[in-house]
């Protein structure tokens, strides 16, 4: 269990390289829960990362092809699922949710049950992210959160109140940068972050 306590920044690397990566760049993650909401804060030692979408558009371009940053979230569907015992994300059985983002700030977000038809963020929760970036010469930095009232419309009670899970990760699909990075291990044959049975339960204690 990923404990965080209010108010107080947790410090998370991403050291699982997973299936094929041509780069291991270093990753480190700050998550801070406060009232408003989940703030995340991703930092890559990377030059010159890979940035070919550079203007947020409908619909959405797939920014995992360039250097992008992941966070995937999954609650259970019922707050009395997530207080049980044995709570354990899987697809189709939680709500997910993956918000990836390129060094230029351009962000793809969507939620659902399953890797299909699922529904992209609005523009609204798109700005409701509040996301910014930095690039410096040998690092860049994406900052976000990920609001609590979002949260609790799409799963309908206060989800971070309760036990919920979570994936962070670092992508590049294009062969020539290509890299897969992790917090949580992923014990798949192929690429797929989709598969919150492998996210880390996360729960915030009080101050």
């Amino acid at each position: 269990m990923l404990t965080l306590k209010q108010n107080q920044p947790q410090l998370l690397t991403l050291n699982h390289y997973l299936w094929r990566c041509v780069e291991k760049p270093a990753v480190n993650a700050t998550l801070k829960m406060i009232a408003a909401g989940l703030e995340v804060s991703f930092t890559v030692k990377e030059s010159q990362p890979l940035i070919t979408a550079t203007v947020q558009q409908e619909p959405m371009l797939m920014v995992c092809q360039d250097s992008a940053v992941e966070l995937f979230l999954a609650f259970a569907d019922t707050k009395e699922q997530a207080n049980a015992q044995d709570f354990k994300p899987y697809i189709e059985k939680c709500l997910y949710l993956n918000i990836e983002i390129n060094a230029a700030g351009i962000c793809y977000a969507k939620h659902g049950h399953s890797r299909k038809n699922r529904v992209a963020f609005t523009p609204e929760q798109m700005q409701s992210l509040g996301i910014s970036t930095q690039i410096e010469a040998d690092k860049w930095q994406v900052h976000f959160t990920v609001p609590r009232q979002l949260i609790s419309s799409l799963c309908g009670y206060d989800a971070f109140a309760h036990v919920f899970a979570l994936n962070l990760y670092k992508i590049s699909e294009t062969p020539e940068h290509e890299h897969y990075v992790a917090f949580n291990p992923i014990a798949e044959p192929k690429p797929n972050f989709h598969l919150p049975q492998y996210f880390a339960l996360a729960q915030v204690l009080p101050e």
